[in-house]
């Protein structure tokens, strides 16, 4: 055997199938499809882009990958509002659980704010004297 540091555009169609045949063994044929679809929304304000978020839908579950608000947009409840309109478009997408991170010198006091709790967290991830909190917000009707 040989390990050899490789490109992840050449390794991609392989672990895609391994991971289509496992998902094909554990589900019945009439399971849904992955349902994958990315949500992103931007907030604007004369005409300047002052932040955005990004999330994967997959099946019951959005994962929050990112949102960001320029500094002169803070304190404005522009992450708010991003918030508000990215967990809308969840409920219409029948999305039952959002998932996010965050780092202690991010928001973790913003999303607590928002009714997400804490399940997880890693201190010294992603380096030592820092701690990366994992969040889940249970939105279903």
């Amino acid at each position: 055997m040989e390990i050899r540091q490789s490109e992840r555009t050449a390794l991609m169609p392989f672990l895609d199938e391994v991971f289509e045949q496992q998902h094909k063994t554990q589900f019945s044929d009439n399971m849904l499809d992955a349902d994958e679809k990315t949500l992103a929304y931007g907030a604007w304000i004369d005409d300047q882009l002052a932040g955005g978020i990004v999330g994967k839908k997959q099946y019951d579950t959005l994962h929050i990958s990112l949102l960001g608000v320029g500094d002169a947009y803070k304190k404005l409840g522009v992450g708010s509002k991003l918030m508000q309109a990215i967990e809308e478009q969840a409920l219409q997408e029948k999305v039952k659980t959002i998932t996010l991170t965050t780092k202690a010198y991010q928001a973790l006091g913003f999303y607590l704010k928002h009714g997400y709790e804490v399940f997880g967290e890693l201190e010294d991830v992603p380096m030592v004297g820092t701690t990366k909190y994992y969040l889940v917000k249970r939105i279903s009707r």
